[in-house]
């Protein structure tokens, strides 16, 4: 099999699976390791393939329950670093949440809408380096660091935990 057509059965095998796959099960799966999965689901990413990876393994975005719970929780960063704005990222997802944006309020600019939709660490962790690569000032800035998170979660016990997470990093508004 090449590896288009790898590509195109794991694709399949998300498509038709009824819970998350592990890259352990799909590689075994398409006999090829682990590391070939991460490349391959980086390939259909980029090609505009929506493809998320969970704590229990990958599954199309489509798949994510319509129905979660939706909050927007105000924050106030502290430092108004890229380490802190990674740390508050990572909460969310780390706790089984999605964040869907942020905003801003500015008395100039009005009001600025960020979409991030990001699912883990690995997406925080792209989202992160993009803006280390564009050198520019962290958005956050502009408010002095006060902005409002848009966050997902399946149930409430995780955006409990989540509220938790973010409480103890002190930065709740």
């Amino acid at each position: 099999m090449d590896n288009q057509m790898r590509r195109e059965k794991l694709y399949e095998m998300l498509e038709n699976a009824e819970a998350p796959l592990t890259g352990v099960a799909l590689s075994k799966a398409l006999n090829v390791t682990r590391q070939i999965i991460v490349g391959d689901v980086a390939l259909l990413r980029s090609s505009g393939k929506k493809i998320i990876s969970t704590a229990r393994g990958y599954q199309l975005a489509g798949e994510v329950p319509e129905k979660g719970f939706h909050q927007e929780i105000h924050c106030q960063s502290r430092n108004m670093d890229a380490a802190e704005l990674e740390a508050e990222l990572n909460v969310v997802v780390d706790n089984g949440g999605i964040v869907r944006g942020l905003t801003l309020t500015h008395d100039v600019y009005g009001v600025i809408r960020v979409p991030m939709d990001l699912y883990s660490r690995r997406d925080v962790r792209q989202y992160m380096d993009r803006l280390k690569e564009e050198k520019g000032p962290l958005i956050v800035t502009i408010t002095q660091g006060r902005h409002v998170l848009q966050v997902e979660t399946r149930n409430d016990e995780d955006m409990e935990a989540l509220g938790e997470g973010l409480k103890e990093l002190g930065i709740l508004a």
